[in-house]
């Protein structure tokens, strides 16, 4: 939950972030989410990576002691954020998901591998990603693993579909850690297709802090 807090919310150009002096004053109150500030905070990964180094700086001025009990207590306090912000998210990807069901919880997800490691002349999103083969996917809630293209960057990825090349046409995200295997770099994530209808569209692969940005044309078909 810590992880996804601290990257489920990129803001490279720091657009609305309220500056070191505020998040200070957030980071020495006894309970930030009292906090005016902290509704941005918790919607911004940058500042509550940069509140969070402001409040252990804090802490070991004033007590001089070790911070594990303190970044425990931070860490319940970015579980409760985090989780909110993340029912949030589901509620907005499926409005149904508010009402009572006992099928959600046990939903199954549909596993789906696509390999990009391949793939031709990429270059973070330059045109001669055209020429690769298209990507074929149910419109269904998918555990979809991404082998991401060769010298990928390790980090945060978001991986989206969008009508075309570009973020303001996402339909669906996640957000997930690259994690090595050997040369490849993998993204897992859960991602809902279930509301995409059928037809073309594109696969994103963003690195945080824009490091690589990777598009691939898909295809959504219904079923399994």
């Amino acid at each position: 939950m810590q992880e996804l807090a601290l990257a489920a919310y990129p803001n490279p150009e720091r657009r609305g972030c309220p500056g070191t002096e505020v998040l200070r004053e957030i980071a020495n109150t006894s309970w930030p989410a009292d906090h005016p500030g902290y509704d941005h905070v918790k919607h911004c990964s940058p500042c509550l990576r940069e509140m969070l180094d402001l409040q252990e700086e804090i802490f070991l001025a004033k007590t001089g002691r070790g911070y594990r009990t303190y970044r425990i207590a931070i860490a319940a306090m970015l579980v409760l954020a985090a989780g909110i912000g993340f029912a949030a998210w589901r509620r907005s990807q499926n409005p149904n998901s508010s009402q009572p069901s006992t099928n959600n919880s046990s939903m199954a997800h549909l596993q789906r591998t696509v390999d990009l490691f391949d793939a031709p002349d990429v270059l973070r999103g330059a045109e001669p990603q055209n020429s690769f083969k298209t990507i074929y996917l149910p419109a269904a809630p998918l555990q979809l693993k991404v082998i991401l293209p060769r010298f990928a960057d390790p980090g945060v990825y978001q991986i989206a579909i969008c009508q075309d090349r570009s973020e303001g046409s996402t339909l669906v995200k996640a957000v997930g850690r690259a994690v090595a295997d050997g040369p490849r770099e993998i993204v897992t994530v859960m991602l809902d297709l279930s509301s995409v209808g059928k037809g073309s569209y594109w696969l994103l692969a963003r690195g945080e802090d824009e490091a690589g940005i990777y598009y691939f044309p898909t295809k959504v078909f219904p079923g399994a």
